[in-house]
């Protein structure tokens, strides 16, 4: 399965996730799509952890740390491009 996460975000989220000991998965719509080989256009990842701060960090190595939007209620956050 690795050789299709090729897109330079998952890079980024498992630099990201192992620079905090943390481990993130790819999950929901985009696995389904990859099965399927239909392109998809959003990604969910998991993690057991701090998934608000992973996704802080993400937008910073992705230069676009006012993209987060956060739901502290659930400890989400969805970073959008």
């Amino acid at each position: 399965m690795n050789e299709k996460l090729t897109l330079p975000i998952f890079r980024i989220v498992s630099e990201s996730a192992e620079s905090a000991g943390l481990s993130v998965w790819v999950v929901g719509g985009y696995v389904r799509d990859l099965f399927l080989a239909r392109e998809s256009k959003d990604i969910d990842f998991v993690t057991v952890g701090d998934s608000i701060a992973l996704a802080e960090d993400v937008a910073k190595r992705l230069g676009m740390p006012n993209h987060v939007n956060i739901f502290k209620n659930f400890g989400t956050a969805h970073i959008k491009s």
